[in-house]
């Protein structure tokens, strides 16, 4: 359950990171802004570099109150309480504590971002999730005023939330005051200045991955004025960073994205990397950081040590080549080898030197972004998929991938569906039958192919697939039941059985024409339905053409599910088939005469056009009954048996050759 809370705490910050993106990607691009109005003497309109700056200022001061609110936002929604109020909350506590930190008026916002507000909403919601259901109010939320009362009902949680964080701030900075400063200072602690700069680079880097503005958070611990200090002659702490330590931004963010420019395989990763490009040569990598880097174990060893490394490799070159820098003071978004050539004249051993640095860090980047690669992107789960399933040889082709679209759902799946992978190999799958049985004497019965997973010695059904399926990995699965339904086939046909089965296709097969090729190719020939869902009609020109290729293949069509969702008689009326499937919705209406009315005219509509129909879901006499008297043409359900391994469902179908209908 700790690990549970943990993630769930991890994904919500992970989320709220991304969404503050924008509003970070805002404040860099106007401080890059700002740098070319300055360089060149630009005014466009009356603004002028001097307005920017105000505009930058202000974007600033607000850095802790997006953070804050994001937090509380996306936290108060992975704990299923209201987001609104969970907001108001964290920016009201964050509000207070700023006010009793800093004497100057609210407005006089401070500079930068504050590191509370971080952990202040984190604290605010999970007080108010504690105190929920306790204190919240009786009122119905129900009526034209249910808006209202939702809010009013959370009014003494909210209360309790707001005083419980304040009072557990007001105690630990008490403490802090009065006995950690107080043990700090008798500390006997004067270290070098050269520590204290590779301690700053440390937690500068620390902080980034965590989500935290680094810089900004680093200069509140160890003053601002620590970056003027000269490292060398004419060389600041702050520029000596520049030059040699960051490269590209925090975590030096060039040598990452030219190892995702030659590594990058998923789509959300590669176009991640296109954004980032322009931004990360001006130094400006928060998109990169936050998209790719923050909170990512995988990045974590190479984002915090290769700036160290490079410190450790500046700090001695300096010291053993002379090195004349200019007092030309470089500000932090001219680009990499720029910078170099404006503080050193020049100079080809700065410029050789930071090369240098850059192909090293590249170099290590590129084996640990493979790393993150391998274990974090659905190209790598597709591989294993394949070769779990021994599809291997069978499918090459990687369109109709549907990689993850949003970040955040890369975020917070990629770790159960690396479970699910490792799991699902041939030996833990397999195909089960359910009767399809005829209404009419004489009529053959069918076989419905079901996929089961063996786990933990029992088999159940695939609870896997959702997840499958939003890694568009789906297609995979259905390859895997066909060829194992051509395998019983086989043993079928030697066995002097020739019943009709249907297999269930997902949409997204359609959208794959290799995939479709290679099920032709493996049941060309049998007697096989394809079930497909009214969906698959409407996922456009190539769904479409996919399907006509199986009809031209000689595979019969069924619509399945039909009566879920939206189903509709436009695709009746546009799209042949030879069977729809009355969905177990719709037959467990058949006890009222409205349900018996409706059932009883999609009957008469199919057969007035040519289609079957077949009733899933039978499961009491009553419905049987009444479905005979409409005459529908076959019936399946646990009325008559629930699937089974292929030898009992031909058992089943042996001794139940008549009609089901007397």
């Amino acid at each position: 359950m700790g690990d549970k809370r943990l993630t769930l705490l991890i994904v919500a910050l992970q989320e709220a990171f991304t969404a503050t993106v924008p509003f970070f990607l805002l404040t860099s691009l106007v401080s890059v802004l700002r740098f070319l109005f300055a360089y060149f003497n630009l005014e466009i309109l009356s603004v002028d570099a001097y307005r920017i700056w105000g505009l930058q200022q202000t974007l600033y001061r607000f850095s802790s109150f997006v953070a804050t609110a994001t937090i509380a936002y996306f936290l108060a929604r992975r704990l299923n309480t209201s987001p609104l109020i969970a907001t108001v909350l964290s920016i009201a506590t964050l509000v207070t504590y700023l006010g009793v930190e800093n004497p100057y008026p609210l407005l006089g916002l401070p500079y930068g971002f504050a590191p509370i507000a971080l952990i202040n909403p984190v604290v605010a919601v999970l007080f108010f999730k504690l105190f929920e259901p306790w204190l919240s109010l009786p009122l119905p939320e129900v009526g034209g005023r249910k808006h209202i009362y939702r809010h009013i009902n959370y009014l003494f949680v909210y209360l309790a939330a707001y005083a419980a964080t304040v009072v557990l701030f007001t105690v630990a900075r008490f403490a802090y005051s009065n006995y950690a400063v107080v043990f700090l200072n008798h500390l006997v602690l004067n270290p070098p200045e050269v520590l204290r700069f590779a301690a700053r680079d440390l937690f500068t880097q620390v902080f980034w991955f965590l989500g935290i503005h680094g810089s900004r958070t680093a200069n509140s611990i160890f003053g601002k004025q620590l970056l003027d200090l000269q490292m060398f002659p004419n060389l600041t702490f702050a520029e000596f960073n520049r030059l040699f330590v960051v490269i590209g931004g925090a975590g030096v963010g060039l040598g990452l994205l030219l190892a995702l420019w030659i590594r990058m395989r998923d789509r959300p990763l590669r176009l991640i990397t296109y954004l980032s490009t322009p931004f990360v040569i001006f130094n400006i990598n928060t998109l990169l950081i936050y998209a790719v880097v923050v909170l990512n174990r995988c990045l974590f060893l190479p984002f915090v040590g290769l700036p160290l490394l490079n410190f450790a490799l500046a700090y001695a070159f300096l010291n053993l080549v002379e090195i004349t820098f200019s007092d030309y003071y470089i500000v932090w978004n001219v680009p990499v080898f720029f910078d170099g050539y404006l503080k050193s004249g020049g100079d080809w051993r700065v410029l050789g030197f930071q090369g240098f640095l850059l192909a090293l860090d590249t170099l290590v980047y590129l084996y640990f972004v493979d790393r993150y690669v391998r274990v974090q992107s659905t190209t790598t789960h597709l591989e294993r998929l394949k070769l779990n399933l021994g599809l291997r040889s069978e499918i090459t082709s990687q369109e109709g991938l549907q990689a993850f679209e949003a970040h955040q759902r890369v975020m917070h799946a990629h770790a159960r569906l690396d479970a699910v992978v490792q799991d699902l190999k041939e030996e833990n799958l397999t195909v089960y039958y359910q009767p399809k049985l005829p209404r009419e004497p004489g009529g053959e019965p069918g076989l419905e192919a079901l996929l089961r997973h063996r786990k933990d010695g029992r088999v159940r059904g695939p609870d896997f697939l959702g997840l499958i399926e939003d890694a568009g990995l789906a297609y995979l699965i259905d390859l895997w039941v066909c060829r194992r339904v051509k395998h019983d086939l086989e043993q079928m046909h030697a066995q002097g059985w020739t019943p009709r089965v249907s297999i269930n296709l997902h949409p997204d097969t359609f959208l794959n024409d290799e995939a479709v090729t290679t099920i032709v190719r493996t049941l060309k020939g049998e007697d096989v339905i394809f079930e497909i869902v009214e969906r698959s009609f409407f996922a456009g020109a190539t769904a479409l053409r996919n399907l006509q290729r199986l009809k031209e293949a000689g595979f019969a069509i069924s619509i399945d599910d039909f009566g879920v969702g939206f189903s509709s008689l436009e695709t009746i009326i546009h799209h042949d088939f030879y069977e729809l499937k009355l969905d177990r919705s719709l037959t467990v209406t058949l006890k009222s005469e409205r349900g018996y009315l409706v059932c009883q005219n999609i009957v008469e509509i199919c057969h007035g056009i040519g289609s079957h129909v077949v009733a899933e879901g039978v499961e009491e006499p009553e419905q049987l009954e009444r479905l005979c008297a409409m005459g529908v043409d076959y019936v399946q359900g646990y009325l008559f048996a629930p699937a089974l391994p292929l030898d009992e469902a031909l058992a089943y179908l042996n001794d139940h050759s008549g009609s089901v209908c007397v």
